[in-house]
């Protein structure tokens, strides 16, 4: 997956993307992160308002699901100039579903605003595991997924333990593990009064084996909000913008936990060449045993 190293996605719930406010730290953004491809949600307009914007920033649409109303609404742009494919394979009015490629490395992302509705979030979950089903290789979800899995993914409030074991239950049927996340712990606030009543972690990425294994630098970061309910969150396939060189590697504890370690393991060692190397001594006296 060498050739997506340099692949980053800039998710963020924009909750009214004509906002002047929302335009100008977008334009913060996209000036100081410069990503591949731009996910937002709760749009709240049609995107030709706001096609000139994009233009001039150098994005086009990948795929646009228009907002109803006041309600919904998602935008996939990609950079005009990336030299990756974007493939658009499923979508409904929750989810964007693409493959990304570049040369012989190809990946499955999904752009995520799950209902604020926890009926409607049960159906997405099981039309997100059919999706899995048709996906063979590695496949990375990043959004607004408007839940919590653990109490300690919130600050005040009630914990909804039934709503965080469907949540829980989906992501082991998709096989899916969370993406290293650096940044701010809660990604959506609300406040009464000027006082901040509630934090939850509703924002995040979520990814299976496949992918974090063909991604071992992966992580999302958690940016700054300013004037918004929810942060915006930055993937970065390669981790930092270092200069590229031999990657080392680095395992994971809870790869052992997942059902396919073991399979994985096994296939990928029966499909190496692990002969040892041979070595040639400089002194001819000199025996290496």
């Amino acid at each position: 997956m060498e050739a997506l190293l340099d692949t980053s996605i800039l998710s963020w719930n924009i909750r009214g993307a004509q906002n002047s406010n929302a335009r100008r730290q977008m334009k913060d953004l996209i000036r100081k992160y410069n990503p591949t491809y731009i996910a937002i949600f709760e749009t709240h307009t049609a995107f030709s308002n706001l096609s000139s914007f994009w233009n001039n920033h150098g994005y086009i649409p990948v795929h646009i699901i228009e907002a109803k109303s006041h309600s919904g609404g998602i935008w996939l742009l990609v950079q005009s100039a990336t030299t990756t494919t974007s493939t658009v394979i499923d979508f409904n009015q929750s989810s964007i579903t693409f493959t990304i490629s570049h040369g012989n490395a190809t990946t499955t992302c999904t752009c995520v605003y799950a209902s604020p509705n926890p009926t409607m979030r049960t159906s997405f979950w099981n039309y997100l595991t059919n999706i899995s089903q048709n996906i063979s290789g590695s496949w990375m979800l990043i959004g607004d997924f408007n839940e919590t899995l653990l109490p300690s993914d919130q600050r005040g409030g009630l914990f909804q333990h039934n709503r965080a074991a469907q949540f829980s239950n989906f992501m082991e049927n998709c096989n899916l593990l969370d993406i290293t996340t650096t940044g701010a712990r809660f990604t959506w606030h609300r406040n009464h009064n000027g006082i901040r009543i509630l934090s939850k972690k509703l924002d995040q990425g979520l990814a299976n084996i496949y992918w974090r294994i063909s991604f071992l630098e992966a992580f999302v970061e958690v940016l700054c909000r300013l004037h918004f309910d929810h942060n915006p969150l930055l993937l970065r396939f390669g981790g930092l913008p270092l200069a590229r060189g031999p990657r080392p590697f680095r395992f994971e504890a809870a790869w052992i936990d997942h059902k396919d370690y073991e399979n994985l393991v096994r296939n990928s060692w029966n499909s190496s060449n692990h002969n040892t190397i041979t070595v040639t001594p400089r002194f001819p006296s000199i025996k290496i045993s």
